[in-house]
């Protein structure tokens, strides 16, 4: 479905200090970084510093800060899951979509327009477990799904917010499932309360969950040795800046490993590719990009067409209106 509002708030850009731009840039470098570390950085004090978040948080830049959490360390699988629905208007799509938000094995859903109307990242142990997962999503949907598909996460690369100019920052990687790291009690508990409040200090989250500071110190710093913890972030609004979220998903020709694996260095430098998802499945590859218009896209796609039409079988397309839900540390696993 086509979202109107969508389309005109593109044109509502909010303006961006460069003290702005660089409080945005280190809370996606570390969103737990301290208010006088970043103050040190933007060369500002730590009170000004910790108004302009709350001015960010209030003009609605900031949507949220959530900690990043690699699933495969802990037993689990992420499955892509497209939708394109039919015979329903807008407000039955999205009580539809809120349904399907809180299901425990959903970490992650948008919708938008394209070729499908929502995409869901599904967790689950096993195939069967997914299959399980998959039907109770068709039978929630009812009679509303024209078609579907699904792709496996293989591996896949969090870039951060690129338009924020940040140098030498470091990518994030999700895996598929790899020998299952144990979590007992606390640590469940420490990243099922920061996994959608990232800055909440230690002193607080200590209060919180009634766990000793030291210990929460201690855990954090493991969970974060052993890459269970990847980072932390601030989930930001970039309509409200001016720029469009587009999905590329793009299935492979039968090229050799070599050119797929230059195709893929190419995507992930690029600088409106802001996330880069190795699949299998109904895609190969997944692309999110942040353009600032529909014809800085096309741009980009004519570009990696020419580059690579021998690596390019086929690609379809979604921009993206809403993202329902982002989360790493479900219900599922507590």
């Amino acid at each position: 479905m086509t979202n109107i509002k969508y389309f005109l708030s593109y044109n509502l850009k909010m303006a961006l200090t460069e003290k702005d731009r660089i409080i945005l840039a280190e809370l996606d470098r570390n969103a737990r970084s301290p208010d006088s570390e970043i103050a040190k950085k933007a060369r500002l004090n730590k009170q000004v510093v910790n108004y302009r978040i709350k001015n960010l948080i209030k003009q609605g830049i900031i949507n949220n800060f959530y900690t990043v959490i690699n699933v495969g360390k802990i037993g689990f699988n992420s499955h892509y899951v497209f939708l394109q629905l039919e015979s329903v208007n807008e407000k039955e799509e999205k009580a539809l979509l809120e349904k399907i938000k809180n299901k425990p094995y959903i970490g992650w859903l948008v919708s938008g327009t394209g070729k499908w109307d929502a995409v869901l990242l599904v967790y689950a142990r096993s195939s069967s477990e997914f299959d399980n997962h998959l039907n109770d999503i068709l039978a929630t949907c009812n009679n509303h799904i024209h078609e579907y598909a699904f792709a496996n996460l293989i591996t896949a690369e969090h870039f951060g917010y690129k338009f924020l100019g940040q140098k030498n920052s470091k990518s994030i990687s999700q895996t598929e499932k790899t020998t299952s790291t144990k979590l007992d009690e606390t640590d469940k508990t420490i990243l099922k309360t920061i996994s959608q409040n990232a800055r909440l200090s230690i002193v607080n989250l200590s209060e919180k969950i009634k766990v000793p500071i030291h210990t929460i110190r201690y855990r954090l710093k493991e969970l974060t040795k052993k890459q269970i913890i990847e980072s932390f972030k601030p989930k930001i609004e970039i309509n409200k800046l001016g720029y469009q979220w587009h999905l590329l998903l793009i299935q492979f020709s039968a090229a050799n490993e070599k050119r797929r694996k230059e195709f893929v260095e190419f995507c992930s430098s690029n600088k409106k590719v802001y996330y880069a998802t190795q699949t299998i499945g109904n895609y190969n590859l997944m692309l999110d990009l942040h353009v600032h218009s529909t014809e800085d896209f096309k741009k980009t796609l004519f570009e990696l067409k020419e580059k690579f039409s021998d690596v390019i079988k086929n690609y379809d397309s979604m921009i993206i209106f809403d993202e329902y839900k982002i989360d790493y540390f479900t219900e599922l696993f507590s």
